[in-house]
């Protein structure tokens, strides 16, 4: 049976499906109790950065189905968590039907919050083609999407947090597409506490392509808490498909982030404005030599064609593999054609054997970016490694 239940700023509309259960959660959080008038965004900078400064704020605890602060670019991220939203919960591991993640995403722009009520996975006939106004929420379960992923073809406002995606493929489709060549760029999206993974060969570039892709001047995005795990291509902001003038409006955030055993492109950063902070790019590479077809390389993160890479306070660690033979595979960081990286206060772990080179082909800073938010950047070190090896992905 289909659970929904309507939310507003007073006493909750339980809305039945077949008069077996019905559901009553109170008032939406993002929604004022007396005026029906949206709060401050989770993560507002205003309200935040204070806290961060003076070091006493108590630790946010994550609860599903409730909304958590949120950082950067995409700190003015909604999702489904407005005023008269209503709350869906899955009942149905099928692919679509009654109960299942595909029919609630059919919501035609209308606010709503998507949650679970069991655990398993969904095997995915097609990509999920996702409204605005959304927030799928699979934190306190276990859940993973396989063999297909999502596309957000201009669509705003959207939150996923706290489930896997899986074996995606061919090699023409992402795990998240964020843009779209008809329909344009979409804003405020954020993707948190996501896994990203593709098993035995599944992640070379032969059989799928990027866990997360960015384009068509896509901006306000935030990526956060994701764990990556055997994608040759890790994440692509700007593909050359759209003009320069249009891509170079892309802004993203990357923080606390894990990529295992991937290939490249962490990020490759093409036109726009990026902000990577507090990542751990483990063990990166070639998944194949660098004369085969399909083109193979295998790097950290790259910029190019003008676009302007932040790249702060970020752990790699990287040991020799047998691909790397003509390949520049122990690059950390590297530019090309007028692209630019700030880097600073990257950490080497100790136990990192291959000879890694930072800021390949890159020109010197004369004047140091400044991220436009509030931001609390971690110090980076052998415990934040710890923390994100322990609480990055869907880990509960």
């Amino acid at each position: 049976m289909l659970l929904l239940t309507a939310c507003s700023s007073s006493t909750p509309v339980a809305t039945p499906d077949d008069g077996a259960r019905t559901e009553s959660d109170g008032a939406s959080p993002s929604v004022a109790p007396d005026s029906g008038a949206p709060l401050a965004p989770p993560g507002d900078a205003s309200a935040d950065a204070g806290a961060a400064a003076d070091g006493d704020a108590p630790a946010f605890v994550s609860v599903p189905g409730q909304p958590f602060p949120i950082e950067g670019y995409g700190a003015g991220t909604l999702g489904g968590w407005q005023a008269e939203h209503d709350v869906y919960h899955v009942i149905s591991l099928a692919d679509d039907g009654p109960g299942s993640l595909r029919e609630g995403t059919r919501t035609s722009d209308a606010p709503r919050v998507i949650l679970f009520d069991l655990d398993g996975d969904i095997v995915l006939a097609g990509p999920l083609v996702l409204p605005s106004n959304l927030t799928i929420d699979g934190r306190g379960r276990q859940i993973t999407l396989r063999g297909k992923g999502f596309v957000i073809p201009g669509s705003d406002q959207i939150i996923l947090t706290g489930f896997a995606i899986a074996d995606v493929g061919p090699k023409t489709e992402d795990g998240v597409q964020i843009g779209h060549p008809t329909n344009g760029p979409s804003e405020f999206i954020v993707l948190d506490h996501l896994r990203f993974e593709q098993t035995g060969n599944g992640g070379d570039s032969v059989n799928v392509d990027e866990a997360i892709s960015v384009i068509f001047g896509s901006r306000s995005i935030t990526i956060a808490w994701c764990r990556f795990l055997r994608w040759e291509k890790v994440m692509l902001f700007g593909n050359g498909d759209a003009t320069p003038a249009v891509d170079a409006a892309i802004r993203v955030t990357v923080h606390h982030n894990w990529a295992q055993a991937c290939g490249r492109r962490h990020a490759q950063a093409r036109y726009g404005v990026y902000d990577f902070y507090d990542n751990f790019w483990d063990d990166w590479r070639m998944f194949g030599w660098a004369w085969e077809s399909p083109y193979r390389e295998a790097f950290g993160a790259q910029a190019q064609d003008g676009a302007r890479v932040l790249f702060e306070n970020n752990l790699v660690r990287r040991d020799v593999h047998g691909y790397d033979v003509a390949s520049q595979a122990n690059d950390v960081t590297r530019c090309e054609t007028g692209g630019v990286i700030d880097e600073r206060g990257t950490w080497i772990a100790p136990d990192s054997t291959a000879p890694l080179a930072q800021h390949a082909g890159c020109p010197a800073i004369t004047t140091p970016m400044v991220r436009p938010y509030a931001a609390k950047v971690d110090v980076a070190g052998a415990a934040l490694r710890a923390r994100l090896e322990m609480e990055t992905g869907n880990a509960q």
